[in-house]
Parts: C-alpha cells; sequence; structure tokens
C-alpha cells in the first residue's frame, strides 16, 4: 500500500511540474477572421511574450497580410497555470499601415497552452474591437507555435533571455576528465619551472596485450575514382509555362533533406483552383484551394539539389485573383508564403539544398 500511495504522489508531481511551463518566447502563426458570418480571412499572427514572475505577461503583438495590412502592438495578459490557460488584451498600437477603407483594432485572446513532444502550441479565439469608437471588429480563430527566429527583430527581453541562457550553456559544459589529460612524467633531479621542458610520455604497455587492428592500406592517388551522379530526367516545360510569364516568389536555401508543403487557399473559400509542376512536371492537377491542405513532400540532397514549383492559376475564382498560402516545413523551420497567380502570371517558388558545414 506504501509503494502505491508513494508512486501515485510521485505521478502528481510530475504532472503539476510539466504543467507550470515558462512559456515566454516567439510565438508565430495566424488568426482568421470570420466576418459577416459566411467567409474567413486568415492573416499572419506573431506574438512575443514575456512571462513575469507572478505569471503576469508582457510583450507585442504583430498582425500582417501582404501589403494590405501591417499592425504592431503592445500587449499585456495573465498566464493561469493550474488550467493553461492565457488571456491578454492589445493595449496600444505601435505602428499600423492599412487601406484607405480599414480601421484600427486591438484584439483580446483567450488561448490554451499545449505541448505535444517538442511542438508547442497556443490556440484558442479572439474578439476585437475598434480603436476609434469601441465597436465590435469581429472575432475568429488563433493558433501559434513556439518558434526561434522572429519576422521582425527581437524584443530586448527575448535578447537578455538568449545571452542569459548563452552564459548557463557555457557553465553547465562538463570539464574535461582528469585520465583524459596527458600525464607529465616527471624525472628526479628537475628543477621547478623547468618542466614546460618535459616531453609528454604516455604510459608504457606491453607488447602482448595490444590487439589493435589492421588498417586498410591507403590507396594510391590514381586509384581513387570519383563516381559522376546520374543524370536526372530532364522534362519537356509544358506549353502553359511557356505561355505565361513565370515570376519567381521566394527562393528558398535549406540544409533539410526532405520539405513538406501544405497549400491552402489565402483568405475566403471562393473557388480558387490550381495545378502544380515540380521542374516542369505536373504532380497536382486542377485541384480547388481550401481550408484542408492540398500536401506533399520533396527530398533533396548533394545530387539533386535544385527545385523549382510553379502555382498556375486553372480559374481566378469568385474573387480574383487566384491566392494561396504556402506553408513550407524544412526540418526545424517553417516558412509561409503567399502566392497570386492570374491567367497572365505562374508563381513559382524555388528550392537549393545546401548541407550544413
Amino acid at each position: 500500500m506504501k509503494s502505491t500511495v508513494t508512486l501515485v504522489f510521485l505521478l502528481f508531481i510530475l504532472s503539476a511540474s510539466a504543467g507550470a511551463q515558462n512559456i515566454t518566447g516567439i510565438w508565430k502563426g495566424y488568426f482568421v477572421q470570420k466576418s459577416f458570418g459566411y467567409f474567413e480571412d486568415r492573416y499572419r499572427f506573431e506574438i512575443q511574450l514575456e512571462q513575469l514572475s507572478n505569471n503576469a505577461l508582457n510583450g507585442v503583438t504583430y498582425s500582417y497580410k501582404t501589403t494590405v495590412f501591417y499592425g504592431k502592438a503592445e500587449m499585456k495578459g495573465i498566464y493561469t497555470k493550474k488550467t493553461n490557460n492565457i488571456v491578454f488584451n492589445e493595449t496600444k498600437l505601435v505602428d499600423v499601415k492599412i487601406g484607405d477603407q480599414s480601421q484600427p483594432c486591438l484584439m483580446t485572446c483567450y488561448l490554451e497552452y499545449d505541448k505535444m513532444g517538442s511542438l508547442q502550441t497556443l490556440s484558442g479565439t479572439y474578439t476585437s474591437r475598434n480603436l476609434k469608437d469601441g465597436s465590435d471588429c469581429g472575432s475568429g480563430k488563433v493558433y501559434l507555435e513556439k518558434a526561434t527566429e522572429s519576422d521582425f527583430y527581437k524584443e530586448d527581453f527575448l535578447v537578455k533571455q538568449d545571452k542569459k541562457n548563452s552564459l548557463a550553456n557555457k557553465a553547465n559544459k562538463a570539464p574535461v576528465a582528469k585520465s583524459a589529460q596527458k600525464e607529465v612524467i616527471k624525472p628526479k633531479g628537475v628543477k621547478p619551472g623547468a618542466e614546460e621542458n618535459l616531453v609528454r610520455k604516455a604510459p608504457e604497455v606491453s607488447e602482448k596485450k595490444l590487439d589493435l587492428p589492421v588498417a586498410p592500406p591507403v590507396p594510391k592517388k590514381e586509384e581513387i575514382v570519383k563516381v559522376a551522379p546520374p543524370d536526372r530526367k530532364i522534362t519537356a516545360k509544358p506549353e502553359i509555362l511557356k505561355k505565361r510569364s513565370n515570376d519567381v516568389v521566394q527562393t528558398i536555401t535549406t540544409s533539410a533533406r526532405e520539405i513538406k508543403i501544405d497549400l491552402y487557399d489565402n483568405g475566403e473559400i471562393d473557388g480558387d483552383m490550381i495545378s502544380v509542376f515540380h521542374n516542369n512536371e505536373m504532380i497536382v492537377n486542377r485541384k480547388i484551394l481550401a481550408h484542408k491542405p492540398i500536401s506533399f513532400t520533396i527530398q533533396l540532397n548533394e545530387d539533386d539539389p535544385h527545385h523549382e514549383f510553379v502555382l498556375v492559376a486553372e480559374n481566378l475564382g469568385s474573387i480574383p485573383p487566384n491566392t494561396a498560402l504556402m506553408v513550407v516545413t524544412a526540418g526545424s523551420k517553417r516558412h509561409e508564403l503567399f502566392i497570386t497567380s492570374t491567367e497572365q502570371k505562374n508563381a513559382v517558388v524555388v528550392f537549393d539544398y545546401k548541407p550544413e558545414d
């Protein structure tokens, strides 16, 4: 009975410590605005968050959508550790760029912290109010993942935390084991201060005890032959890529050997239909963009380092032009690209593989 109680108590401690997370850091993702009850508009969203000693929250938010909208705001909130719930308000707009027909708004977010393996997320809902007259600006959903890099610049509290973590890592480095250090054998009669002139000797080992593997012979230079990689099949450029202009949206250099690509409609689901070509070969044929992604993966390596993806608009939907959100997961890095294509212009995204030094 005593062992059962001890085990239960131990599990309680582990669960309590797992729930009490420090959420200071960079959180990146998006919020989806429900407007007029029948369509959704997606914006990119970043929070730089500082958790204080009393679990109060301080920081800034960034909301942006290509060149249509950009806003930076100060925020304050509270983190309830028992329930992993977060509530924060944007208190002040620091910078904003909007169109003539738009109004600046401040958000209140109701989020829940979750951790699945190495993935940490904040998800929930938000409401918003007009900065000028306090009227309703709409509501929707929020999804964020913890990240290491910002799309902007790090706030001072994050820079200080990075320095503190760097110093802690250096202090925690294990000292060199004494047994791994070379032994200095002092002969008798050596005067103090003359040790640096001594020859460092390894302890003698009997030849009978040695059982070393035989090293293979080193080949001569003329015996080393470099095998050229096989020629990659070159696919002829399809007519649709010849007739329209092909504009490069972005070139991404990565050391990841596998890349996952998800394609969504960027904004209201209005029937945008696309085809996708990979190195001139069609891999997606006339599919409609929606909230459920069109997904595929590619492999990159030294023999096949260059990959071009061309997004072709098969129509313009009910709200031109054809717009897509491309989410690229390359190793631990995530990229979000906003892509526009028309009946005159295709959109090109290039990936170049470069292994780490």
